[in-house]
């Protein structure tokens, strides 16, 4: 994963969205943050794959104080209301580092209403916004 994720950044194509599966524990969200990180590293090394952990963004986001990640538990926020705020936010452009990144934990746990609102959202993203969904029930995320 890792080195797909590398390669992605090296080459300048990363996907507006990432689905993150595994049993609880293997570090679905700790990888996220990381990738987050990645993508808005400053002095981003593309050879070695690897962020510099001093950078003003790299520091923020190690101490979950970066604005441009923004972490979502879809266990206790599941409903459309909660999504229209994220999506009401995504149109801006990021603050801090280059992209604005969304981790939806537990992204199985959002209501049919919720998956909805989203969905126009992640078929057309602004260029700044990365989405990253991590889940432990795969079966129960929507197709779409």
């Amino acid at each position: 994963m890792a080195k797909t994720i590398s390669n992605a950044i090296k080459i300048g194509k990363t996907p507006n969205a990432y689905l993150l599966t595994g049993i609880r524990g293997v570090g679905k969200t700790t990888l996220g943050r990381l990738f987050a990180k990645a993508l808005n590293c400053s002095n981003y090394d593309l050879e070695k794959g690897e962020t510099c952990n001093v950078c003003t963004n790299c520091e923020a986001i190690q101490t979950n104080s970066h604005l441009d990640l923004i972490e979502i538990d879809a266990a206790s926020r599941t409903g459309v209301d909660d999504m229209r705020e994220l999506l009401d936010s995504v149109q801006y452009r990021p603050s801090q580092g280059k992209y604005k990144v969304y981790l939806i934990d537990e992204v199985h746990m959002l209501s049919t209403g919720a998956f909805n609102a989203l969905l126009k959202t992640l078929e057309e993203p602004p260029d700044h916004a990365k989405f990253i969904f991590a889940t432990t029930e795969i079966r129960k995320v929507p197709v779409t």
